[in-house]
């Protein structure tokens, strides 16, 4: 299981970015979907749009089952009516920042102050602060756009526009939302189309919510008011769609495709879930003419937590899912994803031995894969027939050294003897008295603290015999593999991504979050990222892009090509390293990485 310590950062890209060579991110407005307003719901998805206001820090998100609860109705003071000074909100014991914050928003209104209401309720309703719950911000929002309705006004609009412009609604903020459209007159739409600004993100959904017929058959749709941009030719999605995001200023051509994202969201993985939401946002961001709308669920840390969230994507008719994360939370979302003929991309390995799901595929970094590009190297290349295998005992270490084994075995090679020991071990002696010295290359899956203690201990053992050669995996791949030792690890070869490529997502990430991905997120990234770019061959005539999922090809991900097969498992391309003088140094590329069954 990845591990992944939380990490707060900012919600929303800074600032505008120089393009690199292979990765062009760019700040993404989110996309225009208007179709069935009034008769389906409006339910937001996340499309990258940059706050006016300071960036939020890290967001939660709403319960998956919050779409399903009527919207609260909440009472706002009206202007005028007596109330305690600001300064004295949020002082009662046990009060969380975002109960203050409502508070002080509360009396600001009363006291005819709506800006600096607006400003105190926006963060709130996007989780801007860690003490915010889904039940806060469904409140922040219900008072954003109660108070809104009833005060807007053509000097006020435009600072209303401003705080709104970073959040993205979850579907119980989007439930609000649509119940407060339709409690709306007539009248009070047209006035409040009229208050409008040229690019209003609320202008569409006010014409669509005012000519419902001609939004629902895609008809044109003309401004009433000057200043204010007309639908004439805008396509709304299909009468399938069950949500909409708001229009971006060059919305990307052709309806878009529902993209459901399964995140941890609540509970102690929260900062992990919003850290993997905004890797999907840079996707988003990194292709801004492809239609892509993200729905987003929280899948939280169990089974029944991820059963509602996928059932809740399902219920938005989603085109594909993305995730979940945990092992506990995929075989329930691969069901239901499965049953409903929806592809499903998740972030755990698929094992050799796993059934293939149809539909079902593993976005993640294949230990497997990583055992036969060694043991292919170890046969076929150096011709080592005598190998043995040091691992620790752990699923990982046996599930590494199995498929190590049998691949050793398919290219000719044998596997002498095979020995796992204890995952918090410092004195393998034992372990290595016990493999004896009747082979010439020695396979260690295992991380690199514990490498650079093997390796002078079985140098220390084979006293009088030939050189063994050492064998590893990714795991190798870290500064401490050289901080002792390192004239026994000499020669020692393991296999990893190309760094060059890695640190140039990274690079990329940091400057849109100020924050270094994690792996888990470079997944999160490559997920949207593949999406993307099989829209991208669909909009050239390349066919449907279900049925490009599994090209030979492959696609261009953070950590460079990646390639899916047809039982559902991930190919990424690998390089061969190899230690000597102190250095990890690159010896060479897999040639066939993306191939490898």
């Amino acid at each position: 299981m990845a591990q992944y310590a939380p990490t707060d950062g900012k919600d929303t890209p800074f600032s505008p970015r120089m393009p690199s060579s292979t990765l062009q991110p760019r700040v993404l407005s989110p996309r225009l979907a208007l179709s069935l307003l009034l008769v389906t719901g409006l339910l937001w998805g996340c499309a990258g749009q940059r706050p006016m206001h300071p960036p939020a820090k890290v967001r939660s998100s709403a319960p998956a089952d919050s779409a399903k609860s009527s919207p609260r109705v909440m009472t706002i003071p009206v202007p005028g009516t007596p109330v305690s000074p600001p300064s004295q909100a949020g002082a009662q014991q046990g009060e969380t920042p975002a109960d203050a914050a409502l508070l002080r928003g509360k009396l600001l209104y009363g006291q005819g102050m709506f800006r600096e209401a607006w400003h105190e309720w926006s963060p709130v309703a996007q989780f801007a602060d860690p003490s915010t719950k889904a039940v806060h911000a469904e409140t922040a929002w219900q008072f954003l756009f109660e108070s809104y309705f009833k005060q807007g006004d053509r000097d006020n609009t435009p600072h209303f526009l401003q705080e709104i412009g970073g959040i993205e609604p979850t579907a119980g903020q989007s439930a609000i939302f649509k119940a407060l459209l339709e409690q709306q007159t007539r009248e009070r739409l047209q006035q409040l189309l009229q208050l409008q600004p040229a690019g209003s993100a609320l202008a569409p959904i006010f014409l669509a919510a005012l000519n419902p017929t001609a939004a629902a058959t895609g008809a044109g749709l003309a401004a009433t008011a000057p200043g204010v941009p007309t639908l004439e030719g805008v396509q709304p999605a299909p009468p399938s769609a069950a949500s909409a995001a708001w229009p971006a200023a060059a919305a990307p051509t052709g309806p878009p495709l529902k993209v459901g994202l399964l995140l941890p969201l609540s509970g102690k993985w929260t900062g992990m879930g919003e850290h993997l939401r905004r890797a999907a946002k840079k996707a988003l961001a990194d292709y801004p003419s492809v239609p892509i709308q993200l729905l987003i669920a929280d899948s939280g840390d169990s089974a029944a937590t991820s059963l509602v969230a996928i059932n809740e994507l399902v219920a938005q008719t989603v085109d594909v899912v993305i995730g979940p994360v945990f092992y506990a939370t995929v075989q329930p979302a691969v069901e239901v994803a499965a049953a409903h003929h929806i592809p499903i991309i998740t972030f755990n390995p698929q094992r050799d031995t796993d059934t293939p799901v149809p539909g079902a595929y593993s976005n993640a970094f294949q230990p497997e894969q990583e055992s036969k590009i060694m043991a292919r190297y170890a046969v076929l290349e150096k011709r080592y027939h005598r190998i043995a295998i040091l691992a620790p005992e752990s699923e990982y270490g046996r599930g590494v050294a199995k498929t190590f084994s049998d691949a050793v075995q398919a290219a000719g090679g044998t596997i002498v003897r095979v020995t796992h020991f204890p995952p918090d071990t410092t004195d393998f002696s034992s372990w290595l008295k016990a493999l004896g010295t009747q082979f010439d290359a020695l396979f260690i899956p295992a991380a690199a603290k514990q490498v650079r203690l093997i390796a002078p201990q079985a140098a220390f053992f084979r006293v009088g015999s030939s050189d063994v050669a050492l064998l590893g995996t990714s795991l190798w791949n870290s500064p401490e593999l050289l901080t002792e030792g390192t004239d026994y690890l000499n020669g020692a070869m393991f296999c990893d991504i190309d760094p060059a490529v890695k640190e140039q997502f990274r690079q990329s990430f940091r400057q849109a979050w100020e924050e270094d991905p994690t792996t888990l997120a470079t997944l999160a990234y490559d997920g949207v990222a593949v999406i993307a770019q099989l829209m991208q061959l669909q909009q050239q005539g390349g066919g449907n892009w279900r049925d490009a999922l599994t090209r030979t090809a492959g696609f261009q991900g953070a950590s460079g090509p990646v390639r899916f097969l047809e039982k559902g498992q991930s190919r990424r391309m690998y390089h061969l390293f190899q230690v000597g003088n102190g250095k990890i140094q690159i010896a060479q590329p897999v040639q066939d990485a993306l191939n490898i069954p």
